[in-house]
């Protein structure tokens, strides 16, 4: 702050700069001796925040308290923005404390001086940065009064009031209050702008512009009735075809969108009609001004309204304002004329009759005719496939078969000399891969006989047994895109022109190629004692040099990038991992959706720093740097939300305060940020074990304070439909097929939570009052919720593997246990004996159960993402045993007296196990010590044929030694190689921690 009232002042501010606050104290009290200024008492409150002293500060706390409680009026704007400051030194992070202070402050003075509009429109500012919506609502209110001729000041009233209702700051009795006024208020501005004699020259109190109409639908659609939604929006003062609208395609889209909500199919029709007549119509300057008209939803919601209807001659209507929009005399753009094209396609699979349009209608049905006819025209487009796949997945069997064999001979006569070929050669590979394996693999898993053998099923594309994946078809349709992708990736001149941040067209050869490698594998069973010798791992590492050649050209492509991440992750190639997802070089809003593809389980994966991070990258070379990122996305992005709610207010930008307000909101409580507290503690633990653990837990925690007890679900941000999708719209994506791991979920990440905090009550440095004792009071309120809410923590088997299964049982019953032991009120109970021999037996069954896992762990080496996952997950629950012992022997006579003979055989399994795991991380490491891993990693991905058996397809394998350069497969199994040692070197951490 450097503000002052005349030239005396000057001296007060140079001594504060200087950082002589014994010299200002002393100046402004001499000032205040002269004449007693409500200005010089608030700098002498704001020097005194300075103080570093914390009595100082704690008395100026109760000071700014004091001027709240007596409702203060401050004199001028300047007073109010010292106390401002103030606050923020006393607390860096004021949240609650400023509303009740501050915001108080900042609107007694709004209230002392209405007509300064200045000071009133920058205290309004103030309140909406803090997010306190209850002032800013009251300020908005005294600005609209006060300024009855400002158009704006109306809206930001009605703005601020449901902005304040849907606040979970707002008491629940109010929100209906403050809504219902603000559909009130705004509903009157609707009424008025109707009963306007003249729609060009509104009143000031009527709604006037698009970002208005948008707000009245908003809020209708909160706190109104359907019925009253949907007539305005059919209201044509107040629809998107209003002058008010001004064209806006949102209020387009909210049309149709309530329209086939309510089933008006009638009016769907004839609006739909009326909107693609409009959209290839020119106007005076013989321009297709409204072409936006045509857009895909249009088409799609006449020609489902049409359907509906069931009226035949109303498909004749639709087919011709589809050959309108094809006919040559309409130059409309091309992207509209393929939505009529996809249209006609959509018209032929709503069709209940099979009507032809070729003399060829006894070879092909007629749906199967609209499809090849599609792709005649437009499969040169990157987007066919998706457009045809919906479709697609809905012809019989007969027809897939008929589609089948036209596609079968297109691509013997296919060319890949141009990029044109290529794309069109990739999308018939698509559709193949869609027609001979996806739609086969969701039929197969629908069938009441899925669980059965391998071979269960007889595949209706190739009629060879088969499980519920087709092995024969997946092979053939890898070997065919690697071959594929070969000859189109071969002429450099092709792409020479290509920028660096653009594709290879080629690239989605080798994208299907790998998906069906990796669905090869996933086939296979789970690796033995020797895993390179597994075919599931044959085919993992041939997707990943796959994937890697690919990545040359193309180092752009995000779909490859996503897919060596789970590949180089499920065998354990850290630092590869890493590799590939610095390519994704994200930025903004994709640290939150995107991280969870390394960063989900890292600290159980590769906590420590990435000592070997191939072609010499140095960027984030730790994932605690990683996940710092992340938190700094976080809070950046809530400094952009305050910037821009503001900037959107002050540009009557209503639509977008919400959709500001809304991606914060959800931002605020992500899987992704709750990952990153989660995953950062956990490695910080392992990194510095003998450091405080409330300490570590302080220093990353980004979370509202309980939030693993709050009913309010964590908002699942992360991006899945970036990841590459062939698969049928009807059955699960590839991405969901390809996890080797559950995915993130909201319980699993309140598991982790609770089970942090339980941690923390029994961590060696906690004190035992104080802290301690806040701990053991929130443990009590989470036992109670369990009994209320069942549900509320209990992450479902679905969501946890088997080491974090064993763990929650640990800990579940750990916590029940320091509940009933230390609380004296319950030792009176008849049955706590019982009660506590129950939850120590089942304490003693989950660590013998850990115990057991990690003494049958095989296949130790190399040690792949599972045999890390559970090293590291063995070691914390070991630990967590130790401590929880220590914890009881420090309490003396403060526990139940029975429990100290129980914790003798908790000592003892916590023990065997983290030597057992000790045990394990050492014959891991003496495995990669030995020699000969490239020709290891060489041998899996290509290898010799031994007494007839090959293991992997020969027919793959020798696609890929057509393709695969010797120099580049040596080079790259020397990564794989170095990538193993690199993941195990913190293991180290492991023995270091349970010697500690």
């Amino acid at each position: 702050m450097d503000q002052f009232q005349d030239r005396a002042d000057a001296q007060i501010w140079n001594a504060i700069e200087t950082k002589n606050l014994k010299q200002a104290l002393k100046l402004v009290d001499k000032r205040l001796a002269k004449k007693h200024t409500p200005y010089h008492e608030a700098l002498k409150i704001y020097i005194r925040a300075l103080s570093p002293q914390a009595t100082e500060k704690s008395a100026v706390l109760m000071h700014l308290e004091e001027l709240a409680e007596k409702k203060m009026v401050p004199s001028e704007l300047v007073v109010t923005e010292l106390y401002d400051d103030a606050l923020s030194e006393v607390l860096p992070d004021p949240q609650e404390q400023w509303a009740r202070i501050v915001g108080e402050l900042r609107w007694q003075c709004v209230k002392a001086l209405p007509k300064n509009e200045d000071s009133s429109l920058k205290c309004f500012q103030a309140c909406l940065a803090r997010n306190d919506l209850d002032h800013a609502r009251q300020i908005a209110n005294s600005l609209e009064k006060t300024f009855p001729r400002n158009h704006a000041y109306i809206f930001w009233n009605i703005s601020t009031m449901f902005l304040f209702s849907m606040s979970p700051n707002c008491p629940e009795i109010q929100k209906k209050i403050w809504g219902g006024l603000a559909l009130g208020q705004i509903g009157k501005l609707a009424t008025a702008t109707k009963q306007a004699a003249d729609q060009k020259q509104l009143p000031i109190r009527s709604i006037q512009f698009p970002q208005e109409l948008l707000l009245l639908h908003r809020i209708t659609k909160a706190y109104g009735k359907a019925e009253q939604t949907l007539d305005y929006i059919q209201d044509p003062l107040l629809g998107p075809e209003s002058a008010v609208a001004k064209g806006e395609w949102e209020l387009w889209r909210m049309k149709l969108d309530l329209l086939q909500k309510s089933q008006n199919w009638k009016v769907i029709l004839e609006t739909t009609a009326s909107l693609l007549k409009r959209a290839r119509t020119k106007d005076g300057s013989s321009q297709y001004a409204e072409a936006r008209l045509s857009d895909w939803i249009v088409w799609d919601a006449y020609i489902r309204s049409a359907s509906e209807l069931k009226n035949p001659e109303l498909k004749s209507r639709v087919r011709a304002e589809i050959e309108a929009y094809l006919d040559p005399a309409c130059k409309i753009d091309k992207s509209w004329k393929r939505n009529a094209s996809l249209a006609l396609v959509k018209l032929a699979f709503e069709s209940s009759g099979t009507s032809s349009i070729s003399p060829n209608d006894d070879i092909n049905s007629y749906r199967v005719i609209v499809v090849t006819k599609y792709l005649e025209e437009y499969a040169n487009a990157s987007t066919a496939y998706n457009d045809l796949r919906p479709f697609v997945s809905k012809l019989s069997r007969d027809e897939r078969k008929q589609l089948l064999d036209v596609l079968d001979k297109k691509i013997v006569s296919q060319s890949l000399s141009t990029i044109r070929q290529i794309t069109e050669a990739i999308n018939t590979s698509k559709l193949r891969y869609l027609l001979r394996c996806c739609l086969p693999e969701y039929e197969r898993s629908q069938s009441p006989g899925k669980k059965i053998g391998q071979d269960a099923f007889t595949c209706i594309s190739c009629s060879k047994p088969c499980g519920i994946s087709c092995k024969h078809c997946l092979t053939l349709m890898a070997e065919e895109t690697i071959k594929s992708y070969r000859a189109a990736a071969s002429d450099d001149e092709l792409v020479s022109d290509l920028p660096s941040t653009d594709r290879h067209p080629a690239d989605d050869f080798s994208v299907l190629a790998a998906m069906c490698l990796v669905k090869l594998a996933l086939v296979e069973s789970v690796h033995s004692s020797e895993p390179l010798n597994s075919c599931r791992v044959s085919y993992l590492l041939q997707a990943a040099v796959l994937l890697e050649v690919a990545s040359v050209p193309s180092r752009s492509n995000f779909q490859i990038s996503l897919m060596l991440i789970r590949v180089y992750r499920y065998i354990g190639c850290g630092s590869l991992a890493m590799r590939a997802f610095e390519r994704l070089a994200l930025k903004q809003v994709q640290l939150d959706t995107l991280s969870y593809v390394i960063l989900d389980r890292i600290s159980t994966f590769h906590p420590h720093p990435f000592e070997q991070l191939p072609n010499g990258s140095d960027k984030t070379r730790t994932p605690i740097e990683q996940l710092q990122k992340q938190r700094k996305l976080y809070k950046s992005a809530q400094e952009h939300s305050i910037k821009n709610v503001w900037l959107s207010f002050k540009h009557s930008s209503y639509n977008s305060v919400f959709e500001i307000r809304e991606v914060q909101d959800t931002l605020s409580r992500s899987l992704a940020r709750v990952m990153s507290v989660v995953e950062s503690t956990k490695i910080a633990r392992l990194l510095e074990p003998k450091r405080p653990l409330a300490e570590i837990s302080q220093e990353y925690d980004i979370l509202a304070p309980n939030t693993e007890l709050s009913e309010v679900p964590f908002s699942d941000t992360n991006d899945y439909e970036t990841f590459p999708n062939y698969e049928s719209s009807t059955g699960p994506r590839f991405e969901e097929i390809s996890r080797f791991v559950p995915r993130p979920a909201d319980s699993r990440y309140r598991q982790s939570l609770i089970t942090q905090k339980i941690l923390l009550v029994i961590d060696p440095s906690t004190p035992t009052s104080g802290e301690g004792l806040i701990l053991r009071q929130w443990l009590k309120q989470y036992l109670n919720s369990q009994k209320q809410q069942q549900h509320s923590s209990t992450a479902g088997s679905e969501d946890l593997t088997q080491p974090e299964a064993l763990a929650k049982s640990t800990y579940d019953a750990m916590a029940l246990i320091i509940h009933h032991a230390s609380d004296r009120s319950l030792w009176t109970e008849p049955d706590i004996k019982d009660k506590l021999d129950g939850y120590n037996k089942d304490l003693a069954e989950s660590l013998e159960k850990h115990l057991a896992l990690i003494d049958k762990m095989e296949g130790l080496v190399p040690a792949f993402e599972s045999t890390l996952h559970a090293l590291y997950t063995a070691h914390e629950v070991g630990t967590a045993a130790a401590n929880f012992c220590d914890w009881f022997s420090k309490k003396g006579k403060d526990v139940y007296d029975k429990q100290a003979e129980a914790n003798k055989s908790v000592s003892d399994l916590g023990q065997r196990l983290l030597q057992a795991t000790i045990g394990k991380c050492a014959a891991v490491k003496k495995g990669l010590d030995e020699g000969g891993w490239i020709d290891k990693v060489l041998e899996c991905v290509l290898p010799e044929e031994i007494d007839g058996q090959q293991g992997a397809s020969p027919l793959i394998v020798e696609a890929l030694r057509d393709h695969l350069d010797e120099g580049f497969m040596e080079q790259w199994a020397g990564e794989v190689a170095e990538s193993w040692r690199d993941s195990i070197t913190g293991l180290s951490l492991l023995k270091a921690a349970a010697k500690a």
